[in-house]
Protein backbone atom coordinates (compact mmCIF):
# COMPACT_ATOMS: atom_id res chain seq x y z
CA UNK A 1 0.00 0.00 0.00
CA UNK A 2 2.83 2.16 1.26
CA UNK A 3 4.70 1.43 -2.10
CA UNK A 4 1.30 1.90 -4.34
CA UNK A 5 0.84 5.56 -2.82
CA UNK A 6 4.47 6.42 -3.29
CA UNK A 7 4.75 5.73 -7.04
CA UNK A 8 1.02 7.36 -7.09
CA UNK A 9 2.30 10.72 -6.14
CA UNK A 10 5.79 10.21 -7.83
CA UNK A 11 3.77 9.71 -10.77
CA UNK A 12 1.81 12.75 -10.15
CA UNK A 13 4.81 14.89 -9.42
CA UNK A 14 6.78 13.82 -12.66
CA UNK A 15 3.16 14.83 -14.98
CA UNK A 16 2.82 18.25 -13.28
CA UNK A 17 6.46 18.65 -13.29
CA UNK A 18 7.18 17.99 -17.12
CA UNK A 19 3.34 19.55 -18.06
CA UNK A 20 4.04 23.35 -19.13
CA UNK A 21 1.31 25.66 -17.67
CA UNK A 22 -0.05 28.16 -20.49
CA UNK A 23 1.69 31.19 -20.13
CA UNK A 24 -0.03 34.99 -20.01
CA UNK A 25 0.01 36.27 -23.23
CA UNK A 26 1.42 39.47 -22.07
CA UNK A 27 3.90 40.31 -19.44
CA UNK A 28 1.99 42.40 -16.53
CA UNK A 29 4.71 43.94 -14.70
CA UNK A 30 3.55 46.37 -11.64
CA UNK A 31 4.73 49.96 -11.35
CA UNK A 32 7.96 49.02 -9.64
CA UNK A 33 9.06 46.54 -12.01
CA UNK A 34 8.00 48.87 -15.05
CA UNK A 35 10.59 51.62 -13.86
CA UNK A 36 13.74 49.33 -15.35
CA UNK A 37 12.53 49.14 -18.58
CA UNK A 38 12.36 52.98 -18.87
CA UNK A 39 8.25 52.96 -18.14
CA UNK A 40 7.01 55.16 -15.63
CA UNK A 41 3.33 55.67 -14.34
CA UNK A 42 2.15 58.43 -12.26
CA UNK A 43 -1.01 60.22 -11.10
CA UNK A 44 -0.66 62.07 -14.44
CA UNK A 45 -0.38 59.24 -17.06
CA UNK A 46 2.64 56.86 -18.36
CA UNK A 47 5.42 57.93 -19.85
CA UNK A 48 8.52 56.82 -21.35
CA UNK A 49 11.78 58.76 -23.26
CA UNK A 50 14.50 56.84 -24.06
CA UNK A 51 17.91 57.59 -25.71
CA UNK A 52 18.89 54.36 -27.69
CA UNK A 53 22.47 54.12 -27.59
CA UNK A 54 23.49 51.68 -30.20
CA UNK A 55 20.72 53.26 -32.61
CA UNK A 56 23.24 53.75 -35.42
CA UNK A 57 24.32 49.93 -35.26
CA UNK A 58 21.09 49.10 -34.92
CA UNK A 59 20.16 50.84 -38.24
CA UNK A 60 17.55 52.92 -36.47
CA UNK A 61 16.11 55.80 -38.09
CA UNK A 62 16.19 58.23 -34.40
CA UNK A 63 18.24 57.80 -31.44
CA UNK A 64 15.05 58.43 -29.46
CA UNK A 65 11.52 57.40 -28.27
CA UNK A 66 9.17 58.86 -26.41
CA UNK A 67 5.47 58.46 -25.50
CA UNK A 68 3.16 59.28 -23.20
CA UNK A 69 -0.72 58.00 -22.53
CA UNK A 70 -2.76 60.73 -20.13
CA UNK A 71 -6.26 60.61 -19.33
CA UNK A 72 -6.71 63.33 -22.53
CA UNK A 73 -5.20 61.19 -25.34
CA UNK A 74 -4.93 57.57 -25.61
CA UNK A 75 -1.40 57.50 -27.11
CA UNK A 76 1.20 60.39 -28.31
CA UNK A 77 4.07 59.46 -29.45
CA UNK A 78 7.65 61.13 -30.65
CA UNK A 79 11.10 60.15 -32.14
CA UNK A 80 13.41 62.55 -31.80
CA UNK A 81 17.66 62.62 -32.50
CA UNK A 82 19.78 63.23 -29.88
CA UNK A 83 20.22 67.13 -31.05
CA UNK A 84 16.59 67.85 -31.33
CA UNK A 85 14.87 69.88 -28.56
CA UNK A 86 11.99 68.87 -27.96
CA UNK A 87 8.97 71.10 -27.86
CA UNK A 88 6.25 71.84 -24.90
CA UNK A 89 3.07 72.33 -27.09
CA UNK A 90 0.96 70.98 -23.92
CA UNK A 91 0.81 69.75 -20.47
CA UNK A 92 1.19 66.80 -21.16
CA UNK A 93 4.22 67.52 -23.59
CA UNK A 94 6.06 69.35 -20.59
CA UNK A 95 5.62 66.16 -18.31
CA UNK A 96 7.55 64.05 -20.87
CA UNK A 97 10.51 66.63 -21.18
CA UNK A 98 10.73 67.04 -17.67
CA UNK A 99 11.35 62.85 -17.24
CA UNK A 100 14.77 61.40 -17.62
CA UNK A 101 16.26 59.94 -20.52
CA UNK A 102 16.41 56.05 -19.79
CA UNK A 103 19.58 55.17 -22.24
CA UNK A 104 18.90 51.51 -22.76
CA UNK A 105 19.32 49.45 -25.84
CA UNK A 106 16.30 47.75 -26.06
CA UNK A 107 12.95 49.90 -26.78
CA UNK A 108 9.18 49.46 -28.35
CA UNK A 109 8.90 48.56 -31.48
CA UNK A 110 5.13 48.62 -31.17
CA UNK A 111 2.42 50.00 -28.85
CA UNK A 112 -0.98 49.31 -29.10
CA UNK A 113 -3.77 47.09 -27.14
CA UNK A 114 -4.34 43.74 -25.66
CA UNK A 115 -6.94 42.93 -29.25
CA UNK A 116 -4.12 43.84 -32.16
CA UNK A 117 -4.49 47.54 -32.33
CA UNK A 118 -1.40 49.60 -32.80
CA UNK A 119 -0.93 53.03 -32.29
CA UNK A 120 3.22 52.93 -32.78
CA UNK A 121 3.22 50.68 -35.60
CA UNK A 122 6.44 49.63 -37.60
CA UNK A 123 4.97 48.54 -40.94
CA UNK A 124 9.16 46.94 -42.27
CA UNK A 125 8.91 44.45 -39.04
CA UNK A 126 8.95 40.92 -40.17
CA UNK A 127 5.42 39.37 -39.04
CA UNK A 128 7.46 36.69 -37.54
CA UNK A 129 9.72 38.76 -35.40
CA UNK A 130 9.18 37.72 -32.06
CA UNK A 131 8.95 40.48 -29.28
CA UNK A 132 8.05 41.17 -25.69
CA UNK A 133 4.95 42.23 -25.11
CA UNK A 134 4.54 43.88 -21.94
CA UNK A 135 1.16 45.10 -20.22
CA UNK A 136 0.94 48.41 -18.79
CA UNK A 137 -2.53 48.67 -16.89
CA UNK A 138 -3.93 52.26 -17.17
CA UNK A 139 -5.67 52.11 -14.19
CA UNK A 140 -2.06 51.75 -12.11
CA UNK A 141 -1.74 55.42 -13.22
CA UNK A 142 -4.95 56.47 -11.51
CA UNK A 143 -6.22 58.04 -14.16
CA UNK A 144 -9.94 59.15 -14.18
CA UNK A 145 -10.78 57.99 -17.23
CA UNK A 146 -8.26 55.25 -18.82
CA UNK A 147 -9.05 51.98 -17.16
CA UNK A 148 -7.40 50.24 -20.53
CA UNK A 149 -4.44 48.05 -21.02
CA UNK A 150 -1.79 49.02 -23.50
CA UNK A 151 0.74 46.54 -24.90
CA UNK A 152 4.54 47.82 -24.98
CA UNK A 153 6.50 45.43 -27.23
CA UNK A 154 9.89 45.32 -26.89
CA UNK A 155 12.61 44.48 -28.99
CA UNK A 156 14.20 41.61 -27.03
CA UNK A 157 18.18 42.37 -25.93
CA UNK A 158 20.12 41.00 -22.78
CA UNK A 159 19.61 44.21 -21.66
CA UNK A 160 16.21 43.70 -21.47
CA UNK A 161 16.76 40.15 -19.81
CA UNK A 162 19.11 41.30 -16.79
CA UNK A 163 15.79 44.47 -16.42
CA UNK A 164 13.50 42.03 -15.94
CA UNK A 165 12.43 40.52 -12.50
CA UNK A 166 14.20 37.68 -11.02
CA UNK A 167 11.36 35.08 -11.57
CA UNK A 168 10.51 35.92 -14.90
CA UNK A 169 12.01 34.11 -17.75
CA UNK A 170 12.03 36.30 -21.56
CA UNK A 171 11.61 33.47 -23.43
CA UNK A 172 8.82 32.60 -22.12
CA UNK A 173 7.14 35.68 -23.62
CA UNK A 174 8.75 36.23 -26.80
CA UNK A 175 6.08 36.27 -29.45
CA UNK A 176 5.13 37.53 -32.78
CA UNK A 177 2.91 40.51 -32.35
CA UNK A 178 -0.76 39.96 -32.62
CA UNK A 179 -2.55 41.87 -35.16
CA UNK A 180 -5.90 43.25 -35.54
CA UNK A 181 -7.90 40.29 -36.80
Amino acid sequence: MKTTLLLVCITFLVITGCSKTKMAEFLFLNVEQLKPLGIELTENGVFYKNLNPNWKQDSARFAGLGFYCCDDNYLTSLHFNEQDTLEKNNRNDSLLISKEFSRNDFYPLLIGDTKGNQSLDNETLSREMKLLPVAVCMADARLQNRKDTIVVWFKPTESLKKALPLDVRMDDYLRPRITKN
